[in-house]
């Protein structure tokens, strides 16, 4: 076998060495303060802000399940109209994605928007 393969660990790579025996601190002249003092200040947890996204988002949860059973009925008929070979039926899915996707979307952005 072969030792001398890249990936193996027992490889010396000069330029891993060479970075490992220099421990010489770069001066940066005060950038990494300056951009440090340009970053916008961290948000601050907002609860009412979050109350307002969790009533639109619970509205618009209620609103989808209260036009489940027309949704599901629209799903179905157009999905037999689309075997049929009309696909200009599958438009008709068009908004019941589209409020499905914007939920799940609201719900990641916030999610992601909170955490970090």
């Amino acid at each position: 076998m072969n030792d001398n393969l890249p990936n193996s660990p027992e490889a010396s790579d000069p330029l891993d060495a060479l970075l490992r025996e220099s421990a010489v601190h770069l001066p940066d002249d005060g950038f990494t303060a300056r951009v440090l003092t340009s970053l916008p200040p961290r948000r601050r947890y907002d609860g009412l802000r979050l109350a307002v996204f969790a009533a639109a988002w619970l509205a618009g949860v209620l609103v989808l399940l209260q036009h489940a059973p027309v949704a599901s009925t629209a799903v179905t008929a157009s999905l037999q109209h689309a075997q049929h070979g009309e696909v200009a039926a599958l438009l008709a899915l068009a908004p019941v994605v589209i409020v499905i996707c914007s939920l799940i979307w609201a719900l990641a952005s916030w999610a992601l928007e909170e955490w970090v």
